[in-house]
């Protein structure tokens, strides 16, 4: 797994085995919380991302046969928010939900996302993922302070005393 703040680039590949996908968005998250995702949209993201990975384990292959998902993830700035655009890939195939039309996994995946794209043939599926855009970070929030950020009450402090904080 590669993850970069800097440059917001985030890759794995694992088997699609459902115990990797445990070990899958613990590494997701940490990706979104460095890059501090606001979070809403970071649970949002969290779990659109895994049902996509969970589909990937669950349908593109039959049992018995081997594969991997990759997921590869960047960040996006704009003038005025940001994003992710998040790609899931598998090389199983592609399983028509039915009569009944996409499950649950894939209408989350809808639901959380700004945009999703899927597409599938004999190479396997990808499913293309763009978040609804969040703030900017505030430049000045992300410089360090000399004061603290609580302003103290107008009571002295001494020993024995209580101080309490004011809260903005």
């Amino acid at each position: 797994m590669g993850v970069t703040g800097v440059t917001g680039y985030y890759r794995i590949r694992f088997a699609a085995d459902p115990v990797q996908l445990i070990f899958f968005r613990g590494g997701l998250n940490a990706w979104l919380e460095q890059l501090r995702w606001p979070e809403a949209d970071r649970v949002d993201a969290v779990l659109a991302i895994s049902e996509a990975c969970t589909n990937a384990v669950d349908h593109a292959y039959a049992t018995g046969d081997l594969g991997d998902v990759e997921v590869v993830g960047r960040l996006v700035v704009g003038a005025h928010d940001r994003s992710i655009v998040v790609v899931v890939r598998d090389e199983g195939r592609w399983r028509d939900p039915g009569s009944g039309g996409p499950g649950y996994g894939l209408r989350a995946v809808h639901e959380c996302m700004e945009q999703v794209r899927i597409r599938h043939d004999g190479g396997g599926t990808v499913v293309t993922m763009t978040s609804r855009p969040v703030p900017l970070l505030d430049a000045v929030a992300d410089e360090p302070r000399d004061e603290p950020r609580d302003e103290p009450a107008d009571e002295p402090v001494g020993e024995g005393r209580v101080t309490r904080l004011r809260t903005h």
